[in-house]
């Protein structure tokens, strides 16, 4: 289960919702790869939907050479991340699921910075420097 919710939590940060399985594999193997918090969080939420399937509750769909998370993805996700408190005041998963409107999902988060010149210039430095040092060697 706790697999099931790092993929939906990797395919809500990707942008629209959709990255090639190469893509997810990739951050899994970051994830699980980094320590224990990951795994220890997962956990946690996954104890929160005990019986989720994310194929066959149609809350990831497959389309052809990537995945990309559903509304009803997305709902589960923010329903399984509330605080306990309020989690359990609130609707069952399916009506969180049906009743949910698409406008209320945040948007996507805004592409990385690009690079400084100086950073750049600086690893052409540093990428001379060894290449001279291995040379002299």
């Amino acid at each position: 289960m706790s697999f099931q919710l790092s993929i939906l939590k990797i395919l809500a940060g990707q942008p629209d919702g959709r990255a090639s399985l190469d893509v997810v594999k990739q951050h899994l193997a970051l994830f699980y790869t980094s320590g224990s918090e990951w795994t220890a969080r997962m956990k946690r939420l996954a104890e929160r939907a005990p019986d989720l399937d994310i194929f066959g509750q149609k809350l990831i769909a497959r389309e052809p050479g990537e995945w990309r998370i559903t509304d009803a993805g997305r709902a589960l996700l923010l329903a399984v991340e509330r605080p306990p408190a309020i989690a359990s005041e609130e609707l069952t998963r399916d009506e969180l699921i049906e009743h949910r409107p698409a406008s209320e999902f945040p948007p996507p988060p805004p592409p990385p910075p690009p690079r400084r010149l100086e950073d750049h210039k600086r690893r052409r430095g540093i990428r001379r420097w060894i290449a001279r040092t291995r040379r002299s060697a």
